[in-house]
């Protein structure tokens, strides 16, 4: 009879095998789908909802087959990657950490954006919604983000063939307090707040002119991001604050195993944000149904093998031999 390590273990494995893989081959293709369809269309390109989320699927293109892809051969193939490399493990814990909060931060901003475009204040709507300001948050993000994370590349080393944090102050902070914030407090808080204000604006008559077709339909595309991001940061901050506060506990195999199976399932759980995103949007939104089969259909034209014209070329005339 197995033992309960080997099950958990075992159970790990086939979750990467059937169910970590397809999603990293379905998230990579829904988020370059994703950035083909925004970039084709410029009333795409003139909304900054669009834009903020336009950012989060290229954050996704780059996160899934670089981050979480490593992660998936290591627990699931047996390729030691960043256990055996102390380069390749600060380089995937910086990324992981780094390019997960960057792009679920686009969707809060993207929530943000809807908030202040529904404002009553016009001035408010000029100065907060518009393309300029939100090229300059994406990229601040993204630098902001880097920044905050450049000390985990100090802080985790390779211990008894593994990739982890080294117990220091450095380490603490950031699992009883960045992560739980940057995961699941403050997308909480911004989801909540946002969503409030929306429907308050919303339900003011003076707004009402300022929504258009396109305006309602980023608006309902982004609504079940979020409650995904909302639901799914929980459980991922929480194993941060357990992580931390057992990490002198003397566990045995079968313990550490089935840590190790709960936080498969909570990372499987989490990616969803990065997963389901495109085909929230094409179910959602009519106007990029109405791209992708117009991409589709002109990619098949251009590949239609035109018919030769023969008749001229097997045409012969007749000369009279003098």
């Amino acid at each position: 009879m197995p033992s309960t390590a080997a099950t958990a273990n075992t159970v790990s494995r086939w979750l990467n095998y059937l169910v970590a893989l397809p999603m990293v081959i379905l998230g990579t293709f829904g988020a370059i789908l994703t950035i083909i369809i925004f970039t084709r269309r410029n009333s795409f390109l003139r909304n900054p909802t669009v834009q903020y989320l336009l950012a989060g699927a290229v954050m996704t293109a780059l996160h899934l087959p670089s981050v979480y892809l490593q992660g998936i051969l290591v627990d699931g193939f047996g390729l030691g990657i960043y256990n055996t490399n102390i380069i390749v493990c600060r380089e995937h814990r910086y990324l992981f950490y780094s390019t997960t909060v960057a792009t679920i931060s686009f969707p809060c901003w993207a929530a943000f954006d809807q908030y202040v475009s529904t404002s009553r204040e016009a001035t408010v709507r000029r100065r907060w919604s518009s393309i300029r300001m939100t090229r300059f948050v994406i990229v601040g993000t993204i630098i902001f983000w880097s920044i905050v994370y450049m000390p985990i590349i100090f802080i985790v080393s390779i211990a008894s063939g593994s990739c982890a944090f080294i117990d220091s102050p450095l380490s603490r902070l950031n699992d009883y307090f960045v992560t739980p914030v940057a995961y699941t407090i403050a997308p909480l808080t911004v989801v909540i707040i946002c969503m409030r204000g929306i429907i308050r604006n919303l339900q003011s008559n003076r707004v009402h002119n300022h929504n258009n077709n396109l305006k309602i339909q980023v608006r309902r595309m982004l609504i079940p991001q979020l409650i995904i991001l909302s639901i799914s940061g929980v459980p991922f901050g929480l194993y941060s604050i357990y992580t931390q506060a057992t990490s002198k506990a003397q566990k045995d195999a079968s313990r550490l195993a089935i840590e190790h199976l709960f936080l498969q399932i909570i990372r499987l759980f989490y990616h969803l944000n990065f997963v389901c995103s495109f085909y929230t949007y094409f179910y959602r939104s009519k106007e990029m149904r109405k791209v992708l089969k117009r991409l589709i259909y002109g990619l098949i034209r251009r590949n239609q093998i035109e018919p030769a014209d023969v008749s001229l070329a097997n045409t012969f005339s007749l000369n009279t031999v003098v």
